[in-house]
């Protein structure tokens, strides 16, 4: 059957077979509770306003309209074909986790209450019951892909990535609570006052929200599109997969773009900022072997079916070889992800552990050697971040060719004190030298490759 963009909210149930619509009716009746939660949170949010005093007139009708609007969808997504009510809750969750940023709300209970509602309301209508009608467009096949020897879907590749979120959740709030004025000051362990001077300073301030609450919304999305889908999502939610890939990859470069606009446009340091940032950056190997698995089947639909990539994002697809991989046991899961965990670690490449300090202390030297101030500086500032930025990134065995941008951090470091100056400063053209000469020599070593992920082995170079 030819699926459109209309089918992912509107469907006629005759277009289906009796097994499509048996295996969708039954599944619709398993999670039905959800949306009746959903009405209960509506008129939860209805509450909101006059009993917590709200005081900014955006959020009080935003969290009345919102909720009537959550009881009114509610109602019609109880009814198994009515797939854009059911979306429609998907949206507005969304919208109650952005709105207190949007309007700037003072009101400390209706932000924590927005939160709450708003992940608790996306949690009922696409983490527990899946895609709105998922079990009429999911095709059978694999959770493991073709010429691949693990499930890039499996929970216990999805667990620390929800584990660092979360964490990073909790930090990103901790500062949005600090720009919100919830709190009049905010902890910084290493650099005193840095964090408050970041968070005030007008980088932070040229946002036209909250810097460190829009941190913590991309946070809480990272943390519901973990959870949502099963282990063949690769494969049957392509745009949950890539939509997960944008906000963890993409936005944990940017999150690193913004500490090194620290020291160079603010000139100061914040902890939690590079807590934060450092958090982003971690998550980003659990993640690109996900992305990879679906982008090879988004290519195979279109090569073997002929079909769009704009089809196969929304309504997945399927690919013939593969493997079922048993899904872990709930009991096991935990100690399943911290022994594969420790295992991953041990087989780091030697190499690239080696170069995250050497990027660290690129960005420590001016202070360290006495030569702060000028262009090199914030060249090496600017620099040493990237280093341990691709350093981390390269860890994955998907992205391990990343390695050799290093080469280019190398060469620049040695020239740099040439091209930009050093102020007649003999330790800043040294370092320079020996540093660049160190990332010359660390970036060549590929390190072991466990896992084998079908065609794409031959780009790991």
């Amino acid at each position: 059957m030819s699926l459109s963009f209309r089918n992912l909210f509107f469907v006629k149930k005759d277009l289906f077979s009796q097994e499509k619509q048996t295996a969708h009716e039954e599944h619709h009746r398993k999670v039905s509770w959800a949306y009746y939660g959903i009405i209960v949170l509506g008129l939860w949010l209805i509450a909101n306003p006059p009993t917590f005093g709200y005081t900014v007139p955006e959020m009080i009708w935003s969290d009345i309209l919102t909720g009537f609007a959550l009881i009114f969808f509610s109602y019609f997504a109880l009814k198994p074909y009515k797939l854009w009510a059911q979306w429609a809750l998907v949206f507005l969750g969304v919208w109650l986790l952005i709105a207190p940023m949007v309007f700037w709300s003072k009101e400390e209970a209706g932000l924590l209450s927005n939160y709450l509602i708003g992940t608790l309301v996306v949690c009922f209508a696409i983490v527990i019951p899946s895609q709105p009608g998922i079990k009429l467009f999911a095709q059978p096949g694999p959770n493991v892909p073709p010429g691949w020897t693990y499930n890039p879907s499996s929970w216990n590749q999805r667990v620390p990535v929800l584990f660092f979120a979360w964490v990073g959740f909790f930090v990103a709030r901790y500062m949005g609570a600090f720009q919100f004025e919830f709190i009049n000051t905010v902890w910084d362990p290493f650099f005193g006052d840095g964090t408050r001077k970041v968070l005030t300073s007008k980088v932070s301030e040229s946002f036209p929200v909250s810097d460190a609450m829009l941190g913590a919304f991309s946070y809480i999305m990272d943390i519901l599109f973990a959870y949502a889908g099963g282990t063949h999502r690769w494969r049957t939610m392509p745009w949950v997969v890539l939509i997960f890939g944008f906000l963890i990859v993409p936005l944990g470069v940017v999150s690193i773009t913004l500490v090194i606009l620290q020291p160079v446009s603010v000139g100061y340091w914040c902890s939690l900022c590079l807590t934060s940032a450092f958090i982003s950056l971690i998550m980003i190997p659990f993640t690109v072997d996900e992305v990879l698995a679906t982008t090879q089947l988004m290519l195979y639909e279109k090569k073997e079916r002929n079909r769009s990539y704009w089809t196969t994002f929304w309504f997945g697809g399927t690919m013939e070889g593969g493997s079922v991989e048993e899904v872990s046991n709930p009991a096991t899961l935990l100690e399943k992800t911290l022994r594969e965990a420790a295992g991953d670690f041990k087989s780091l490449p030697w190499n690239l552990l080696l170069i995250i300090p050497v990027g660290a202390w690129i960005m420590a030297a001016p202070a360290v050697l006495g030569y702060g101030g000028g262009t090199i500086t914030d060249s090496n500032h600017i620099v040493g971040a990237l280093v341990v930025t691709f350093a981390v990134i390269a860890m994955s065995e998907v992205a391990r060719t990343a390695r050799y941008i290093h080469l280019l951090f190398g060469i620049w470091l040695i020239a740099a004190p040439w091209v930009l100056g050093t102020g007649n400063n003999e330790a800043a053209m040294w370092n320079g030298v020996a540093s660049g000469a160190v990332l010359l020599l660390l970036c060549f070593p590929k390190g072991k490759i466990q896992e084998r992920r079908g065609s794409y082995d031959k780009y790991i170079k």
